[in-house]
């Protein structure tokens, strides 16, 4: 529950445990290396961890409520004629259905707002690009410092820091371009993140391929 809501107090739980190994005395990367995968990459994850965490918490606490909302509208409306007292009076009925006209319009209200603020700050597609880009980034530095994948061809951390470099800021790069483009890329099952070329999308017989 902490971690799911730790975007409050603006810690990630990727930093922390990064730390631990690159506190480590060791001689697989140089002083300069470490720093560097401190200030640019443990700070980068940490901060895109933190906003795709802010990002889904609205996403999905406006989306319910845009839900749950267009719900209790239409009940409301089906017994605004009907009091719950059978021998109610006319004042009685007169203040019954004052009283859920204006909460249907209230809940009408937020319902229409929580689903206009989703869409103009794109909740949804701002949630998805930083969580797959998040991941991407967490993968990339696990296999760099397992030397697996991509660094399999080197012998030590040192001997791959640049390349390593090289694949985080060009993850970077396409996180951006996806944020604020919303090319739709990370949608694309051909699109290869390791990639510099995107394999075209096909259509045949009204199925994306």
């Amino acid at each position: 529950m902490c971690s799911s809501i730790s975007w409050c107090v603006n810690r990630g739980d990727f930093k922390r445990r990064f730390e631990v190994i690159l506190s480590q005395e060791d001689d697989t990367l140089d002083a300069r290396s470490k720093e560097i995968l401190r200030e640019r990459y443990v700070n980068m994850v940490d901060k895109l961890e933190i906003s795709a965490k802010r990002a889904s918490f609205w996403f999905l606490s406006l989306s319910s409520l845009t839900t749950v909302g267009s719900i209790i509208v239409p009940a409301l409306i089906s017994i605004q004629d009907k009091t719950f007292n059978i021998n109610s009076d006319e004042t009685e009925k007169e203040q019954h259905e004052n009283n859920v006209y204006w909460a249907s319009w209230g809940i009408s209200l937020t319902v229409t707002i929580s689903n206009a603020l989703v869409r103009l700050f794109s909740f949804d597609k701002t949630s998805i690009t930083r969580k797959l880009r998040m991941n991407h980034l967490k993968s990339e530095g696990w296999l760099f410092l397992q030397l697996a994948g991509d660094y399999s061809q080197f012998s030590t951390n040192q001997e791959a820091f640049q390349t390593f470099c090289n694949n985080v800021e060009r993850i970077k790069t396409e996180q951006i371009e996806e944020e604020y483009t919303f090319n739709n890329s990370f949608g694309n099952p051909s699109f290869n993140p390791r990639s510099e070329t995107r394999e075209p999308v096909r259509i045949t017989n009204d199925v994306m391929v």
